[in-house]
C-alpha cells in the first residue's frame, strides 16, 4: 500500500487498551498521526509516540475545540477523524487508495460503522448502520458542537459529499458492565440538559418509551440477528431510556 495525502487525527484520555490497534490501522495508508491527549494517566501517550504519532497535549476544552486543535498541526488538506477505540478495515484502507488516485476528491465524506460488541460485529438493530461523516477537506470544514455528547462538521445541503462504501470498525465496549456504566453517564447528562430547559417526566413516560425503543430495536430492527449480544444491547437501551426519564422526574421533583 502506499501512503496517501492523508491526516489522521485521534482525540484521547486512558486509551491505552484501545490506541496501538487504531494508529496500527492506518499505518498503512498515512504517516501524518496527531494524538490530542487531555491528560491521560495511563500508558496512552508513550504508546502512541512509539507508533510514530505526533501527541499533543491539551485540558479538555470540549469536542470539537479537540478536534480543531489537532487539524491545526496536520500536514495534509484531507483529514480522517477516528476515536481511539475505532480502526480501519483492510477493505476502507483499499478504497481509499482509490479514491485518492482517482483525483476526484470531494470535501466531506460519510463511513459506516461496524459496531463491536465484547468483540462481537453488529449488523442489526440500533448499531447498524451507523454512518458519520469523518473524511473533510480542512479548508473547507471544521468541527461544532451539536450538544453536551456530539459534535459535527460544518456542512451544509450545498456541501459536495459522498459515502464510502466499506467500513471503519468501532470496537464499542468489551464488557457488559463498561456498557451499561456509558449508558448511565449518558441517562445523567440527558436529565441534566434537559432539566436545564425546564423539561419535565412521569413514569408512564419512562416506562413506555423504554419499551417502544427495546421493541423497536430487538423486533422490528432486527436486532434479535445478532443473538445474545443483540438483547444486551437492547436491553441496556431499554435500561437507559427508562433512567433518563426517571432522572428528569426526580430533578423536578427537587
Amino acid at each position: 500500500m502506499g501512503i496517501l495525502p492523508l491526516s489522521v487525527v485521534i482525540i484521547t484520555k486512558n486509551e491505552e487498551a484501545n490506541i496501538a490497534r487504531s494508529i496500527a490501522s492506518v499505518l498503512p495508508v498515512c504517516n501524518d498521526i496527531i494524538v490530542v491527549d487531555s491528560g491521560s494517566s495511563d500508558n496512552t501517550i508513550e504508546i502512541a509516540k512509539s507508533l510514530g504519532a505526533t501527541v499533543i497535549q491539551n485540558p479538555w476544552p470540549g469536542y470539537s475545540k479537540q478536534k480543531n486543535l489537532g487539524n491545526q498541526y496536520t500536514k495534509h488538506n484531507y483529514i480522517f477523524s477516528i476515536d481511539a477505540d475505532e480502526s480501519f478495515s483492510h477493505e476502507l484502507r483499499e478504497e481509499l487508495i482509490a479514491l485518492f488516485g482517482s483525483n476526484r476528491m470531494k470535501p466531506l465524506y460519510r463511513v459506516n460503522l461496524i459496531n463491536h460488541y465484547a468483540g462481537k460485529p453488529i449488523k442489526h438493530g440500533a448499531w447498524y448502520p451507523d454512518w458519520h461523516y469523518r473524511l473533510f477537506d480542512k479548508r473547507v470544514l471544521q468541527w461544532t458542537e451539536t450538544d453536551d455528547v456530539h459534535e459535527g462538521l460544518s456542512w451544509n445541503k450545498e456541501t459536495p459529499k459522498e459515502n464510502l462504501k466499506e467500513h471503519l470498525f468501532h470496537h464499542t465496549t468489551q464488557t457488559d458492565v463498561f456498557y451499561l456504566q456509558k449508558m448511565e453517564q449518558y441517562a445523567q447528562l440527558f436529565a441534566t440538559k434537559m432539566h436545564a430547559k425546564g423539561k419535565t417526566a412521569s413514569s408512564l413516560k419512562a416506562l413506555s418509551s423504554a419499551v417502544f425503543r427495546f421493541v423497536r430495536e430487538y423486533f422490528l430492527q432486527l436486532g434479535f440477528l445478532d443473538g445474545q449480544a443483540g438483547f444486551k444491547i437492547a436491553k441496556a437501551h431499554f435500561i437507559y431510556t427508562w433512567k433518563k426519564y426517571i432522572y428528569l422526574k426526580n430533578m423536578g421533583k427537587k
